[in-house]
């Protein structure tokens, strides 16, 4: 009986067979094949989780998640973000609802540019300091709320620049003010100005702050002198001083004269003569212990 032999590479349990002309290592070709598959579904399922990563963990923003992010109506926060390119922060200034990018410790003019046309309240709370370049930037929203309360102290030019500013402006970390401040902020003509928790300031300066052109005055002093109330009580929009805990009759007269709408929750000590009088004016708040 005659015996064929068959080539190594031609036999079925061979690693290597003839192909098309071309030599092929099979296995080696399927290993392949299920590596890339795999490579490809790993990645897939890192952008899937990087899509689904919670707002408030994210700590970089390319401009496709801010674009999917503003498309949901509602708060935004992103207090791990730290940085934003301008492109990204064009699509968050679309969005529908509070903005709140407490992460940012810097903010580039070209940024803040891009934030100014966002037409809601927009929190800023980690900037330290607010140079006169990017006041007047911020100060040039015209619709929407800025709140800058990581701000401990502000001067008097970067002050000036928030005069075209049309929504509230919030610095709750301001604590002290000089009176060149204070005289800045008389023109602005925003919704609300709101200091609460601003006590280091002169008369000169409170009366500065009461002149200011805009709906709502919140500051946080303990004290007011008469001559500071007289000129507080002048004003046509709403005067809240939580923070006040007692109150001279004269300055009670003096606040109360022009029948302003006043917040006077944090009162402690008033006489009673002042108490009746506070009382008998309807736009006054008082605590309870004053209210009968």
């Amino acid at each position: 009986m005659t015996h064929i032999s068959t080539p190594a590479d031609a036999r079925p349990s061979s690693d290597r067979f003839r192909c098309g002309g071309r030599e092929c290592n099979f296995p080696a070709a399927m290993l392949k094949t299920i590596l890339g598959m795999c490579l490809l579904v790993f990645a897939a399922a890192g952008g899937a989780r990087a899509a689904d990563e919670p707002a408030e963990t994210l700590t970089k923003l390319t401009v496709e998640r801010a674009r999917e992010l503003a498309a949901n109506k509602g708060d935004l926060r992103l207090p791990k973000v730290a940085s934003l390119s301008p492109e990204a922060a064009a699509e968050l200034a679309k969005l529908d609802g509070r903005l709140f990018l407490d992460g940012l410790t810097e903010l580039p003019l070209d940024v803040a540019r891009a934030l100014v046309p966002f037409k809601n309240h927009m929190s800023l709370g980690g900037l330290t300091s607010i140079p006169e370049e990017l006041a007047a930037v911020l100060g040039s929203r015209v619709i929407g709320n800025t709140c800058l309360d990581g701000l401990r102290t502000i001067d008097p030019a970067s002050a000036s620049k928030f005069d075209s500013h049309r929504g509230s402006l919030t610095f709750y970390g301001v604590n002290s003010m000089s009176d060149e401040t204070a005289a800045a902020f008389e023109s602005y003509r925003g919704s609300s100005l709101v200091l609460a928790h601003l006590t280091d300031i002169s008369d000169k300066g409170v009366i500065s702050l009461a002149r200011h052109k805009g709906d709502v005055l919140v500051l946080g002093i303990t004290t007011l002198s008469p001559e500071a109330a007289a000129v507080l009580g002048q004003r046509k929009g709403k005067i809240k001083l939580r923070n006040l805990t007692s109150l001279s009759d004269e300055a009670a007269k003096n606040l109360v004269q022009h029948d302003a709408d006043l917040t006077l929750t944090g009162l402690t000590e008033i006489s009673a003569e002042a108490a009746e009088l506070l009382r008998s004016k309807k736009k006054v708040d008082l605590p309870k212990k004053f209210r009968q």
